[in-house]
């Protein structure tokens, strides 16, 4: 049993890892926007809860970057294993009595801790040679994966969060333990990551597009998750296991699909597929803007449906053009700067979004509408020659 842990193989490990803190995730952490409209309703509360994530994170990658360089593998493991358990146990038992902006700072250390191991490893499996291309086909089976176990999550945490929080607590510390003690006694990964890595490398100059993208990217990610899963909240009557019951059907549906198109997508022509994807992404947020609890069952589904598709088709391919640039350059610096970028812009835009929200009245499918625009930016984003 300590042979096969202490051999088990990188590419193992970094599924292991993600599909560990997925199932985690999606047990209470992916109810986070519910749990706080629930107690505030108040959309301004919950921006300015995201915004304070954002800070969080920006805060904790100096101090993670520090432990990084310096060898403490194990510990960041454990660290964020340890912080997103201690945000379940203040989520689930404190939520009524918490400053939204310590709950907020807690979410960016752990969103920090979690998001930038996953980078390093994905990065370290996916080849470090400047004509590997298989990143397309590695990123769509890890989302196939880590969607199974985050919706197994969401399953488990949906049917026991209001009756019995106190089984989400035990499973969520029964996962953390048994991937940190496999870590504790597991040797090959931490060599095989700090080989591949290059953190020592003098830092590369990242190009102005590439940072006005990042900069944009940031809020998006939390307008398609966290403000989104609120929309879906909404759509599916408020009720949290119709809701739980909806993201599991989408996610199956559209495991299915990618299961079919993930081989082909290194295959194909990137800079007319991501063109074409980047479309479908903002005809995605033209209905969310539209969707509406009026509409038939039939009608949201296949909202529903078209939005989740057109969200995963253009993260897949947007993941892949970053995998692939950061490949060309300083690999670490270059996910650090991603980080850090995304992580501004979510300050500075949600932000805003709460001042505007505390002084007039903002609609969830306004906002939506609102960010169209932005998405031409994402055309700023080349290729890697």
């Amino acid at each position: 049993m300590s042979r096969s842990i202490s051999t088990l193989a990188p590419a193992s490990y970094f599924t292991l890892f993600s599909a560990t803190h997925s199932f985690v995730i999606g047990l209470l952490p992916f109810y986070l926007p519910i749990l706080i409209w629930q107690q505030y309703q108040e959309l301004a509360l919950l921006t300015e809860f995201i915004a304070w994530t954002g800070a969080g994170f920006v805060m904790a990658l100096c101090g993670w970057h520090q432990l990084f360089i310096r060898g403490y593998w194990r510990t960041l493991i454990i660290l964020s294993f340890a912080l997103e358990v201690g945000l379940i146990y203040v989520a689930l038992f404190h939520i009524a009595n918490i400053n939204l902006i310590i709950l907020g700072l807690l979410n960016g250390l752990f969103n920090c801790s979690y998001w930038m191991l996953q980078r390093i490893l994905f990065n370290s499996i996916s080849g470090g040679g400047s004509n590997s291309s298989n990143t397309g086909r590695l990123f769509g089976n890890l989302q196939l994966i880590l969607g199974f176990s985050l919706k197994l999550g969401i399953l488990f945490g949906g049917y026991f969060m209001q009756t019995q929080p106190w089984v989400i607590l035990s499973l969520s510390i029964m996962a953390a333990l048994g991937f940190c003690i496999m870590t504790i006694n597991s040797l090959a990964t931490q060599t095989f990551v700090y080989e591949r890595s290059d953190h020592i490398q003098a830092k590369s100059v990242i190009s102005t597009r590439d940072k006005i993208v990042f900069l944009v990217d940031g809020p998006f990610l939390y307008l398609e998750s966290y403000l989104w899963v609120l929309s879906i909240y909404h759509l599916t009557n408020s009720d949290t296991s119709q809701f739980s019951l909806t993201v599991i059907a989408l996610s199956l549906a559209l495991g299915l699909i990618f299961y079919f198109i993930k081989n082909t997508i290194d295959k194909q022509p990137q800079y007319r597929l991501y063109q074409a994807a980047t479309l479908l992404y903002l005809c995605g947020w033209l209905i969310r803007g539209w969707l509406s609890p009026d509409w038939s069952g039939f009608t949201i589904g296949l909202g529903l449906l078209s939005v989740a598709f057109a969200t995963a088709l253009f993260r897949l391919y947007f993941n892949k053009r970053f995998y692939d640039k950061a490949k060309q350059q300083a690999n670490y610096q270059y996910l650090v700067n991603k980080s850090l970028y995304s992580q501004l812009g979510i300050v500075i835009f949600f932000t805003g979004l709460t001042v505007m929200s505390n002084v007039t009245t903002v609609n969830l499918n306004h906002v939506y509408w609102g960010v169209l625009p932005l998405i031409a930016i994402y055309m700023l984003y080349q290729q890697s020659r």
